[in-house]
């Protein structure tokens, strides 16, 4: 008898608290333009809370009077309140790469880390603080990377003024948004049986990138790069896995898997020659030329979720002999010559059409 009659008292209630409630997060989506995957959490919480709180209220005294029924929404909703932040904040606090919190909220995020002061740090003491690397024994000024299975939980900064070899054969699991970003060229040349990769120590916490600029010429041959998002760091936005800024370089025969930033690979301001690499599920664009220069040629777009190439903004580029296949046809975006880039590449729809 009691609980029916706390049925019947709690639904007076809950039915015109959670009307309101939805009403209120309509009319805020509405003027506010609040992301679609944020007012879908909160509306979760609210209603996971909500079956608890009622459930629990049934089986306790309830009182009929306006005062209660007042007190009775005011605990409801401070405590959803509470629940939601707690969880927003933990997401937070642990996904330092921001992948979460963007499936969360829909707010894309990328934290930002100075770390301007390591720039120009002497090769000496940079193996000082980081003694997985070595010195190359016939030039003092040059940082190897032997081969091994590293875990790095701190964002790495290469200085300026060296170059750094990574041996094939190297793995490379990155912690939770860290990096690697060299101010001096990067040679990573693995082989067809001993690739480097660049990973996530755990594959659903999302690592940043590894970022170049403002260095000589770089060169990445199979290498394969997998969970890496975006970075944002002395003031540099790195969108790609790969993010070549000011900095010529040559990537050949790798792949660019589940990439979970703006690009798989970012070129800004840089002469590059991308031939015979595979890019396939990234969020955005497979590969994306911001001023950059050079040959792209020989190599797999597949399902890109945006386009397998954009090459706005840019007017010296090779682009033929490429395969583009996504779920709409094969996409691909250019401001000068695109019809002989469509008439010079193969496009076409992926298996997962």
């Amino acid at each position: 008898m009691l609980d029916s009659l706390n049925s019947r008292l709690n639904l007076k209630v809950a039915v015109p608290t959670t009307l309101s409630v939805f009403l209120i997060l309509a009319a805020v989506s509405w003027v506010w333009k609040i992301p679609k995957p944020l007012l879908v959490f909160v509306g979760v919480t609210f209603c996971v809370w909500s079956f608890v709180f009622w459930g629990f209220r049934r089986r306790t005294v309830s009182s009929t009077s306006p005062a209660s029924a007042r007190l009775q929404v005011f605990q409801l909703l401070l405590i959803w309140v509470l629940i939601t932040v707690l969880l927003l904040g933990g997401v937070y606090y642990i996904d330092r790469a921001g992948w979460l919190w963007h499936q969360l909220t829909g707010y894309n995020v990328t934290l930002a880390e100075d770390l301007s002061d390591l720039v120009d740090m002497p090769v000496a003491d940079f193996i000082d603080e980081h003694p997985i690397f070595v010195i190359d024994s016939r030039d003092a000024t040059k940082l190897i990377l032997p081969k091994g299975d590293y875990e790095l939980q701190e964002t790495i900064v290469v200085p300026k003024g060296s170059s750094l070899t990574i041996e094939p054969g190297t793995f490379l699991r990155f912690g939770v948004g860290r990096s690697l970003i060299s101010y001096s060229p990067i040679i990573a040349r693995g082989t067809e049986s001993e690739p480097i990769v660049f990973t996530a120590k755990r594959k659903w916490l999302k690592w940043g990138v590894v970022g170049v600029t403002n260095a000589g010429q770089s060169v990445f041959e199979h290498v394969r790069f997998e969970h890496g998002r975006q970075a944002l760091i002395n003031d540099v936005d790195f969108f790609g896995s790969l993010s070549l800024i000011e900095t010529d370089a040559e990537i050949r025969n790798s792949q660019f898997i589940n990439s979970f930033g703006k690009d798989g690979v970012y070129v800004r301001q840089s002469r590059v020659l991308i031939q015979g690499n595979i890019f396939r599920d990234t969020y955005k664009d497979g590969l994306d030329l911001d001023g950059g220069t050079g040959q792209i040629s020989h190599n797999q777009f597949i399902d890109c979720d945006d386009e397998g190439i954009d090459l706005d903004e840019n007017s010296d580029v090779q682009v033929f002999n490429n395969e583009i296949l996504d779920s709409k046809g094969g996409r691909i975006s250019a401001e000068r010559d695109l019809d002989k880039i469509m008439s010079s590449n193969k496009f076409g729809y992926s298996g997962s059409n």
